[in-house]
């Protein structure tokens, strides 16, 4: 099966169920696909392309990350007003990477061209939780995949660890890969 829609390269992709995905596109949109029908469920526009999402397993939201600078959280469950229930505004170069975490239900990170990685709260959308700086070059990828480590890559060929501990000590790195 194939499932294309996008007008333009794919940049992301994520589970939201067992026959739900998302794809987020450098075309503006972000898509919810049926894939047993093979067919689109909804489709969501921004301003910007979009880099990457992330669907979370256990408030059921997605976050996205954007050429605009901005994260967005998206609740596609939601019937009243906006589907965009917030903006995360803090980088200062394009959002590249977005991942929730897989055991706190409110807690995610992000990567940017800004050489930036960091860590937020939901419920706290004014300002990150953490900076975590070491890159020296764009933040291309990132995996919280381990509850206990936050990960990031980037364009300057290394691979940082950063070990989460409540609360929230951010203070232990390996430089290379």
């Amino acid at each position: 099966m194939t499932l294309g829609a996008h007008r333009e390269s794919l940049s992301s992709m994520d589970w939201r169920g067992p026959s739900e995905l998302l794809s987020s596109s450098w075309d503006h949109t972000i898509k919810v696909w049926d894939v047993e029908l093979g067919a689109i469920k909804s489709e969501v526009g921004g301003q910007k392309a979009f880099f990457s999402l992330s669907c979370s397993q256990l408030n059921h939201t997605v976050i996205a990350g954007s050429a605009d600078r901005h994260i967005r959280l998206y609740d596609p469950r939601s019937n009243e007003g906006s589907i965009v229930k917030s903006t995360f505004t803090s980088h200062s170069g394009w959002v590249s990477c977005v991942e929730w975490s897989s055991t706190d239900e409110n807690l995610f990170i992000s990567g940017s061209h800004d050489k930036t990685m960091k860590l937020w709260d939901r419920r706290s959308p004014r300002a990150p939780l953490f900076n975590m700086t070491g890159h020296t070059e764009n933040i291309l990828c990132l995996s919280w995949g381990n509850p206990k480590y936050m990960m990031s890559g980037g364009a300057d060929n290394n691979l940082r660890l950063y070990t989460f501990r409540r609360p929230y000590d951010t203070t232990t790195f390996i430089n290379s890969h």
